[in-house]
């Protein structure tokens, strides 16, 4: 378990600092929100000179104030969030807008003297908070609350016996007592936050999906493989379904090149949105619709499984591929031995975790939404012919039941670029015309996209009638890609007496 330290803007959060924090029934107080989880609803508060993290109850987004109240529960408190002006015959019940859980946060000096306070062979206790951020949970030892790797399965509200060890690379925690791989190290409390590693797991939120290097890597890995499968073994009928998932799923990961012309890079980026698994069940039932006969004269058990069209989306999707793939896994990592084994780990690492993903966000779309308000979003990765650029997109779809919910999605593309940096395009249609912002992080960048104008909008000019462009210097923007919510234009607010 590698233990890392909270974002430096954490401050005066922990139980063992003063000022301390006293809550009374009947308290009321406000509180700013400073990031917010990919749900929309786990976010980072602070009011007063203390930040904690919370479940609200409602979609909130970064930059809002929300108003909160401490109420009696049985033997102990309850904290609530409420309307602004109090409360309305309208709002619901207190217990609808229950936030929960909470989790007050330390600062810096209370983890560094945390961690300075382990010592080899001694022995803490963690506990799962639920909260999770860049593949990392926050966890609960006690004195101190920090933000960790966990690299076995948990659930929220799990205490785990750890152990201190010592290392090579310095100290590191495992399950006290339990025969796994060695831990990670501890790492130094003023140290930035890592991206996530192969074998994290996120119980809590969304787990944290693969990304372009390791994609790009598991599609190296298949096409190894596909070269040492031996000649007779293609015939095998066992292997034949690993074969051709291994051979679809090398088409599927191929990457683009933004060099390629400009129809040919759209008809990539729709098979890359299309076929990222989050619709396959979608697909799948409007195939199956599609093909059932309006009036069976006969019982019919449904169109066969080997339909053209139902065979094309098993081909060309990448969630049953990924299915395929991660059964073969299973079963080979518990068979095979040494170096073998270890890669055959580390792709069922990536694998599961982008299963993982994929079924997250289609279980996300699917809940009840709180409010229509609230665009409904997806996140792919595209995949890249240079591995030093990496891009993601963010398509926002209004949610059924809105007026606007048969008109194009919005589209956000976040790209990271050697020469340009990390630089952000929101993109949304008005019947035949198109709207681009481009977000960057300095006027130099501003200045070279702004001087591309003409050359962009004249690529654009045999598809929309008018194309608007603007640029704008905002590392925030950039920022909250991940975690903000597209609210809709008629509303400016959450209307939180719903």
């Amino acid at each position: 378990m590698d233990i890392n330290h909270l974002s430096p803007k954490t401050r005066d959060l922990t139980r063992t600092t003063d000022p301390t924090l006293s809550l009374r029934a009947g308290d009321r107080f406000s509180a700013a929100v400073l990031e917010v989880g990919d749900n929309g609803r786990d976010a980072m508060i602070a009011f007063g000179r203390f930040q904690a993290y919370a479940r609200l109850p409602l979609p909130v987004v970064t930059g809002q104030e929300i108003n909160l109240r401490v109420i009696s529960a049985g033997q102990g408190l309850r904290l609530v969030m409420v309307p602004p002006d109090g409360g309305t015959k309208s709002a619901p019940a207190a217990g609808a807008l229950t936030v929960d859980p909470f989790e007050m946060l330390s600062d810096k000096s209370a983890i560094s003297t945390g961690l300075r306070a382990l010592t080899p062979g001694s022995t803490l206790q963690g506990r799962i908070t639920g909260f999770a951020k860049d593949g990392q949970l926050l966890v609960d030892f006690g004195e101190f609350k920090a933000f960790a790797k966990v690299d076995i399965p948990v659930r929220q509200g799990q205490t785990l016996m750890l152990s201190v060890n010592p290392g090579d690379q310095g100290l590191s925690l495992s399950v006290a007592g339990a025969q796994i791989a060695p831990g990670l190290p501890v790492a130094d409390a003023t140290a930035p936050l890592p991206s996530p590693t192969p074998g994290t797991t996120v119980a809590a939120g969304l787990p944290a999906a693969p990304g372009a290097t390791e994609m790009n890597a598991l599609r190296e890995a298949i096409g190894a493989m596909l070269r040492d499968v031996p000649q007779a073994a293609r015939s095998d009928t066992a292997s034949v379904p690993v074969q051709s998932a291994l051979e679809n799923l090398q088409q599927i990961l191929r990457p683009v090149s933004p060099g390629d012309g400009l129809s040919t890079l759209m008809e990539r980026v729709k098979s890359f949105v299309e076929n990222s698994g989050i619709y396959f069940e979608k697909r799948l039932e409007s195939i199956i619709r599609e093909l059932q006969p309006e009036r069976p004269s006969a019982p019919s058990s449904g169109p066969p499984f080997d339909h053209p069209a139902i065979r094309n989306l098993m081909e060309t999707d990448l969630k049953p591929n990924l299915l395929v793939l991660k059964q073969f896994l299973d079963f080979q990592t518990e068979t095979s031995k040494g170096s073998d084994r270890a890669m055959l780990e580390t792709m069922k690492s990536v694998v599961d975790r982008a299963l993982a993903n994929i079924d997250q966000q289609h279980h996300t779309a699917t809940e009840k939404p709180v409010s229509t308000d609230v665009f409904q979003s997806f996140s792919h990765l595209l995949f890249l012919t240079d591995p030093n650029e990496n891009a993601r997109l963010k398509v926002y779809y209004a949610r059924k039941g809105r007026d606007d919910d048969q008109k194009p999605p919005r589209v956000s593309l976040l790209l990271d670029m050697d020469r340009m940096g990390t630089v952000r395009s929101d993109l949304w249609m008005v019947g035949k015309d198109l709207n681009i912002t481009f977000f960057v992080k300095d006027t130099d960048i501003k200045t070279a996209i702004e001087s591309t104008h003409q050359q962009i909008k004249a690529m654009l000019s045999d598809t929309f009638n008018t194309v608007a462009i603007s640029v704008v210097v905002s590392e925030k923007k950039i920022a909250q890609f991940d975690g903000e919510d597209l609210m809709s234009e008629t509303r400016s607010q959450v209307d939180v007496t719903i």
